[in-house]
């Protein structure tokens, strides 16, 4: 009977050896797993822990003398775009954002390593307290649980834990922040550029249209990301509204490192567009300002085509529904009138003029009125170009506007502030024959200047020439020359910006030259939109231009002459 405890106690001690086998085999297996996963922590690690340089340096000459010598009078809107996203500046930026999106995916896979690593550690812990624990889950009750002192010790714990975070947070050295950011390629189901580009392939517009390299489809990353978000801000319209995205919003499976991308892509191009407009007016190039003006259009609206049938009929509606009938943008030009240079008519309110001064504006108006009357000369200074405009659509603007402020709780005053509405306007000139036709060889000389503006350019160094080469100034010359230049050439470029939604009407004012020779001409004004989708608003007027008297030099003029030949 005594051997009995004796074999119990060597049957147990088996046991227990058998146990520790098995613990040891998985013990062994987790210790290979997370030793692998470790040195792939650390290779991760290794790169991240270097600080990304997130600076850029950019050359806005280099950038602008790029995208002018890659222009022609004959670019069209969407060659202007495709030079505006190949220019250096932007594949700089564009480079830039693939390295930091690079760095965050990176990141963000040595953060899932390391996740998976505590998982497995997680798993061996939970192994080994099962073949140590017993049943009873209080037989290993904390003796301190109720102390209060181990409970305020616990408590500070956790709140330096809290503001550790938030300084970390801070100072963006929070992991947390990148394992939360949708990552396409890295997340399941997320939308970033792959699915832009997947979905404009789908539409055919991808590779980009008539693009130079449409035979060569290996273009550089950069070059790719710049050409996915131009196409991408073109048919917003179908992107925007596709289900993926209508569905991935909500949800937030959106990749930032993409989509915030484009918000700043926009805003550079939208700048680099408004300086590609005063280059094709300082090269005075009727057709490359159209154009230009067309691909500002676009990429603010979001089509393929300004001129396209579909998409004004489109715009149209778009503008009948959300703003009723008279909401459609269009300018309705009053009083129109190109002579001799008026006075402005006075600011101040009319209740708050006296009887003499309302006199004295009715006699200002009938000396106004005789100004307009003389005629225009070859000497004098400048001419006036005057008009009333009045925005048709001024009114259910502001009840729209006034509106969002009201669901948006925002105060009108300040919701009112951000509003901008920009139209440009291009005057071409034409001398006319003794039957009202158009004379085809007239040289466009005018304010006393030589009629070839690029030698004028040239001569006065002017900073846009300098940048050009010899093959773009080529190629802008051979459009002023033969016949009909007066068609391709502008005289004046004039933007003009409504910042007040409310405003109905205004008086518009530009000057320009005189031309050299009398006679009779006649002055076509074009006005186009930058921010609708809408018609061209155009109109004539025809000046005689009599010979002028040359002015005589005053006195003090002769004495400084007289100084310099003495």
């Amino acid at each position: 009977m005594a051997s009995l405890p004796i074999l119990g106690g060597i049957a147990l001690l088996i046991g227990l050896i058998i146990l520790a086998l098995k613990f040891a085999q998985k013990s062994s297996s987790t210790s290979t797993t997370t030793s692998s996963s470790s040195t792939l922590t650390k290779k991760a690690n290794s790169s991240t822990n270097k600080p990304l340089n997130r600076k850029v340096t950019l050359n806005p000459e280099a950038d602008a003398k790029y995208i002018l010598n890659t222009l022609t009078p004959k670019s069209t809107p969407l060659e202007i775009l495709y030079a505006i996203a190949t220019s250096p500046d932007n594949i700089t930026v564009a480079t830039k954002s693939l390295e930091l999106r690079a760095d965050v995916v990176q990141r963000k896979l040595a953060h899932l390593v390391e996740q998976a690593k505590k998982a497995e550690d997680a798993q061996a812990n939970a192994t080994l307290d099962e073949l140590l624990n017993d049943d009873d889950d209080d037989a290993w009750a904390n003796d301190d649980e109720d102390d209060e002192a181990a409970q305020l010790a616990k408590a500070a714990k956790e709140e330096k834990k809290k503001q550790a975070a938030a300084l970390a947070k801070a100072t963006g050295k929070d992991a947390q922040d990148v394992t939360k950011v949708m990552l396409e390629g890295v997340d399941d189901n997320v939308l970033g550029m792959q699915w832009v580009k997947k979905n404009l392939t789908a539409l055919g517009v991808w590779p980009p249209p008539k693009y130079a390299t449409k035979n060569n489809i290996n273009m550089d990353a950069p070059t790719e990301r710049n050409l996915i978000m131009t196409m991408g801000r073109l048919n917003a319209r179908a992107l925007n509204s596709h289900p993926d995205l209508l569905q991935a919003g909500p949800t937030g499976k959106i990749d930032p490192t993409y989509f915030q991308s484009t918000m700043e892509y926009r805003q550079r191009v939208g700048q680099q567009l408004d300086n590609v407009l005063r280059f094709a007016c300082t090269l005075r190039s009727f057709q490359l300002a159209c154009a230009v003006l067309d691909a500002i259009v676009m990429f603010k609206i979001g089509c393929m085509d300004a001129h396209s049938e579909v998409e004004l009929k489109w715009f149209q509606n778009f503008m009948e529904e959300k703003y009723g009938k008279e909401g459609t943008p269009k300018l309705i030009l009053e009083d129109t009138y190109l002579g001799v240079p008026t006075e402005e008519p006075s600011k101040d309110k009319e209740e708050n003029k006296t009887e003499a001064e309302k006199k004295e504006e009715e006699k200002n108006k009938l000396v106004q009125l005789i100004a307009q009357s003389r005629q225009v000369t070859t000497t004098d200074d400048k001419m006036s170009l005057e008009m009333q405009i009045t925005r048709q659509h001024a009114e259910a603007f502001t009840k729209e506007k006034l509106a969002l402020c009201q669901r948006q709780g925002i105060p009108p005053q300040i919701g009112m502030q951000a509003y901008r509405e920009s139209w440009f306007i291009i005057v071409r000139a034409y001398k006319l024959n003794e039957d009202g036709s158009r004379m085809s060889n007239w040289d466009g000389a005018m304010g006393g200047s030589n009629p070839n503006h690029f030698e004028v350019l040239k001569g006065n160094k002017h900073a846009i020439f300098d940048m050009l080469t010899e093959d773009t100034i080529a190629s802008f010359e051979k459009e002023f020359v033969g016949s009909d230049v007066s068609d391709r050439k502008v005289i004046v470029g004039w933007p003009f910006v409504i910042s007040n939604v409310a405003q109905k009407s205004g008086k518009v004012k530009i000057h320009l030259p005189p031309p050299d020779v009398p006679g009779k001409y006649e002055f076509s004004v074009t006005i186009k939109s930058q921010e609708f989708l809408c018609g061209v608003e155009e109109f004539k007027l025809v000046v005689d231009i009599a010979q002028g008297v040359k002015k005589k030099k005053d006195e003090g003029e002769e004495d400084k002459e007289s100084k310099k030949d003495k």
